[in-house]
């Protein structure tokens, strides 16, 4: 608690003495818009075409990396239930790590639900640059990860 109000204390609103969950929703804020979205493509994953299959191939990167440490660090992940508490569902998972004063990922559900993509379009009008392609953000459904951590 000392830590997190060292780091955010001058961003509370009301003084916190105990809490015992935080919600963190994650994001990389250089990969937020169209442009940056490019440079990432381009410069550091060297892609010279960012088409529906460069998005999907770095999509099953990721859920290969999940997969690969939930089954590595043996951690239990599974689709979340519909109408089911997750964190009901998970309180086993967690007194099992307090009882045996183990810190770090205990639990990983999966979830479908909407959030903000990106999508590849051909431009209208032919280019110069074959391999140009038009980024915009949109809405649609696609897996969500909760990490549950014990700290």
């Amino acid at each position: 608690m000392e830590s997190f109000t060292k780091l955010f204390g001058s961003l509370l609103v009301f003084v916190y003495h105990c809490f015992d969950r935080i919600v963190i929703n994650g994001y990389l804020e250089n990969l937020s818009r169209p442009s940056l979205i490019a440079y990432f493509f381009h410069e550091v994953l060297k892609v010279e075409v960012i088409d529906k299959e460069a998005f999907s191939k770095r999509t099953t990167e990721y859920k290969a990396w999940v997969d690969a440490y939930s089954r590595k660090q043996n951690i239990p992940m599974q689709w979340a239930e519909k109408g089911v508490r997750k964190e009901d569902f998970v309180l086993p998972y967690l007194k099992k790590m307090e009882k045996a004063n183990r810190f770090g990922v205990y639990f990983i559900f999966q979830s479908m639900e909407q959030g903000t993509t990106f999508r590849s379009a051909m431009p209208k009008y032919p280019t110069e640059d074959p391999c140009y392609r038009i980024l915009s953000m949109q809405r649609s459904r696609f897996t969500h990860y909760y990490f549950y951590i014990r700290d």
